[in-house]
């Protein structure tokens, strides 16, 4: 792996701008440039922090499960569908020996009742492509349960 580094004025504008600030005792901010929205972390009470936010591990697990709804979401949108209330329910399980890391990643993925077999299947061939999973899965096993 060769490490490159880039200089930040010359990223282009197919990029999105995330600034994070320590605000002291294991907590930080981030906000998204474009948005303005902020959201902010505490280190897990299993490593040193008091829990009182996301852990930034749990942030890496929210945007795959969010990821998973938001391009099902955009595949029904392109085809006129009307999806419903999806719920996925992501459980993170950290190692438990060796580097901290996140070990797997379970999804239980709760669809409306009115989408039908065909809608469905296209929709989990759609989840298959989301970009946040295919850049976690050659380091992280994820599950996707369909209920």
């Amino acid at each position: 792996m060769v490490l490159q580094i880039i200089n930040s004025k010359d990223i282009n504008s197919n990029s999105t701008k995330i600034s994070c600030t320590y605000l002291g005792d294991l907590h930080t901010e981030a906000k998204h440039a474009l948005s303005g929205s902020i959201i902010h972390t505490d280190a897990p009470k299993d490593h040193d922090g008091e829990g009182k936010d996301f852990a930034p591990t749990d942030l890496l697990a929210s945007s795959l499960g969010t990821c998973v709804i938001t391009i099902m979401g955009i595949e029904a949108k392109r085809r006129g569908w009307k999806l419903g209330k999806i719920q996925i329910d992501v459980y993170k399980i950290m190692t438990t020996e060796g580097p901290r890391k996140i070990k797997t990643l379970v999804l239980d993925i709760y669809m409306p009742s009115e989408i039908d077999s065909q809608k469905l299947k296209i929709l989990q061939r759609t989840a298959e492509d989301c970009p946040v999973k295919l850049n976690l899965e050659t380091s992280v096993d994820i599950k996707l349960n369909w209920h």
